[in-house]
């Protein structure tokens, strides 16, 4: 008797611990099946696809604001440079900071354009920062009231474009902006500060240029005076104003005095064939021949030979007053050449002009282009619809792994 109620109850023991094990399995299974049963690939479609195009067809259609664009074209050109003058620095490409421009001026105007330095200016000038911070327009696009000045910068360049034709340099600047006015009015603006700035780097070249060459006037006046002052010490020392002209006027002298030499020879050799050599006229002419023989001596010794007494040998310093003289005529050549260039230099930079033309105004914009609103619509229709397909099978694909 015993032994059966130990049975029994053994078993309702163990009915009791199945049906625990089971209450807990569906316990955990329970978040599963009801993922399973809500997340079907209808809501999903519903939740991930048709909500989120419904609710774009609605920004879209009635919410997004407008926006308008402004488009100019203009072209930046240097007249009046002069070919004849070669400054110190070359380039391949010349432009306003070096002469000709056709494409390089271009690409500096646009890249200012998209710069924050003139956002800075047409916010100080303008307060362009209300222009896209306005309640009217849809929080979507605006720009916030609090915005740091890199997330403005950010919002400019994604506002304007620029594109510059290379073979022509033609820049195409377009502007968006939530009014027809406000979009004309800040592309006006942006092109008067580039137009400006375009001023201020071509007046610096020109100052630049003729700087660069007055700074090449002072340091070979410099030389010059330096040529001239070694000269003149040597000149100085030595008491020779020239070489040339004292050993032309020295051969002078010794010609003439062998000259009279070969006279008084004449004359003595006549008493000699008389055998009146001895009389006083003989020996007079032989001490006149022997002090004549004394003075070419010495200026032969003056002119080259051995050294005299003084030491100003001619042949001796015309060398160093050659090599003197070379020094100061250069230094003068190139003293002279850097006047004629900076008359020059100044001349091109007076005659020199960049300018900014503007052939393409941009008109008032009576329709708004962006955002396209059916495109855009589209596009995000599509997309969403790409992403749930491609979700969903890689789902199916994992749920038929499990099994």
């Amino acid at each position: 008797m015993s032994l059966e109620i130990g049975h029994d109850s053994s078993d309702r023991l163990g009915r009791a611990i199945d049906a625990g094990n089971a209450v807990r399995l569906t316990e955990k299974g329970m978040p599963a099946r009801l993922f399973r049963l809500f997340f079907t690939k209808r809501n999903s479609f519903f939740i991930f696809v048709l909500i989120p195009s419904i609710m774009a067809a609605i920004y879209y259609s009635l919410i997004a604001s407008g926006q308008y664009v402004a488009e100019m074209r203009m072209i930046v050109r240097t007249i009046g440079v002069s070919e004849r003058f070669d400054a110190s620095e070359k380039r391949e490409g010349r432009s306003m900071i070096g002469g000709d421009s056709l494409t390089q001026d271009s690409y500096i105007v646009a890249n200012y354009l998209k710069s924050p330095e003139i956002v800075k200016k047409l916010d100080a000038e303008l307060g362009l920062r209300e222009f896209f911070s306005r309640n009217d327009i849809d929080w979507l696009s605006r720009l916030p009231k609090d915005a740091t000045f890199e997330a403005f910068f950010r919002y400019w360049v994604r506002q304007v474009d620029t594109y510059v034709d290379g073979p022509s340099g033609i820049i195409i600047f377009t502007v968006r902006a939530f009014s027809p006015e406000d979009s004309v009015r800040i592309a006006n603006a942006g092109l008067a500060a580039a137009n400006g700035m375009i001023d201020k780097i071509s007046e610096k070249a020109k100052r630049d240029l003729v700087a660069r060459v007055e700074s090449d006037v002072e340091a070979s006046l410099d030389s010059y005076r330096v040529a001239l002052d070694d000269l003149r010490d040597y000149q100085n020392k030595t008491g020779i104003l020239d070489p040339l002209s004292s050993a032309k006027m020295l051969s002078e002298i010794i010609g003439k005095l062998t000259e009279q030499k070969l006279q008084l020879i004449v004359s003595l050799k006549s008493l000699e064939a008389a055998n009146a050599d001895n009389t006083a006229r003989g020996r007079e002419l032989r001490r006149s021949i022997d002090a004549i023989d004394e003075q070419i001596a010495l200026r032969q010794n003056s002119l080259a030979g051995a050294k005299t007494d003084d030491n100003a040998q001619l042949s001796g310093s015309l060398t160093e007053f050659s090599r003197l003289e070379t020094r100061r005529i250069v230094a003068q050549a190139i003293y002279e050449a850097n006047v004629r260039n900076l008359d020059t230099a100044k001349s091109t930079a007076l005659k020199r002009t960049t300018f900014m033309s503007i052939f393409s105004s941009s008109n008032l914009p009576e329709e708004s282009e962006y955002p396209n609103r059916l495109s855009n619509w589209i596009i995000l229709t599509l997309g969403l619809l790409t992403l749930w397909m491609t979700a969903t099978l890689i789902w199916m694909s994992i749920e038929d792994h499990r099994v």
